[in-house]
């Protein structure tokens, strides 16, 4: 079997199979893009993510995500699917009970919430190009008038606010604060993309322990080696079950 869907909360839900498994399994929170349905999913579809996918695979690795109430910007309710997630997934597949964590973009958003309520339950994380601040991320956005107005609509529903309500709650949240205690990875691909996210992975480095933190800078040509960092990284955390 190559992979299965679930609802639950009313979310598509996907455990992806390798051939051997291993016993080690990754949770992946997908960017704003990202998303399961009942056959397929945004992983499955893109070739980039695609590659990830059958990369770690290939190396044993049972994944599972969720559709996550599509997008997430801090939503509570992506957090709290997550956690239900795992524990079904710990219940209904044979699997060591640490997991790795990986996220892309606007997913490290509720994959850093599960990181500092269950430390105990994750042996590494891996972030591609983060995005650690919805604040940064809407000073960008109001750059663009017309996909600001989008982009806030979207963001605002995630949160269960109004447009005003959330505009003014993010306006007035405080700097970054992230206290990891896992091992973690932050890969990034040098374009504009995400620049705005750049001073808060300083920011990060300031906060935390640097024995567990980890950085790389790839220039787009290089992304092919993303899968490679990815799995070596989680491989030198599963040295003890």
């Amino acid at each position: 079997m190559e992979q299965r869907t679930f609802l639950l909360d009313g979310q598509w839900n996907i455990v992806y199979y390798p051939h051997k498994p291993s016993g080690f399994s990754v949770l992946i929170f997908g960017d704003s893009g990202h998303f399961v349905q009942e056959r397929t999913s945004y992983w499955r579809e893109h070739p980039g993510r695609l590659q990830i996918l059958e990369s770690l695979k290939e190396h044993g690795y049972t994944l599972f995500s969720s559709n996550f109430h599509g997008m997430k910007w801090e939503s509570q309710r992506s957090f709290e699917l997550a956690v239900k997630l795992y524990f079904l997934i710990m219940k209904s597949e044979i699997l060591n009970n640490k997991i790795h964590i990986l996220a892309e973009g606007t997913g490290a958003l509720p994959a850093m919430k599960f990181m500092e309520s269950m430390p105990e339950l994750i042996r590494s994380a891996v972030f591609i190009n983060p995005c650690l601040s919805v604040k940064n991320r809407l000073i960008k956005e109001k750059e663009s008038k017309f996909f600001y107005k989008k982009w806030l609509k979207e963001a605002s529903a995630a949160n269960k606010m109004d447009s005003v309500e959330f505009e003014d709650f993010v306006l007035d949240s405080d700097k970054l604060s992230f206290q990891t205690k896992v091992p973690l990875k932050i890969i990034t691909v040098l374009d504009n993309a995400n620049g705005e996210q750049n001073p808060l992975y300083q920011e990060l480095k300031q906060q935390n322990d640097q024995e567990l933190l980890e950085f790389i800078y790839l220039f787009p040509e290089k992304r092919y080696k993303i899968p490679i960092q990815i799995r070596q990284f989680f491989q030198k955390h599963e040295k003890l079950l």
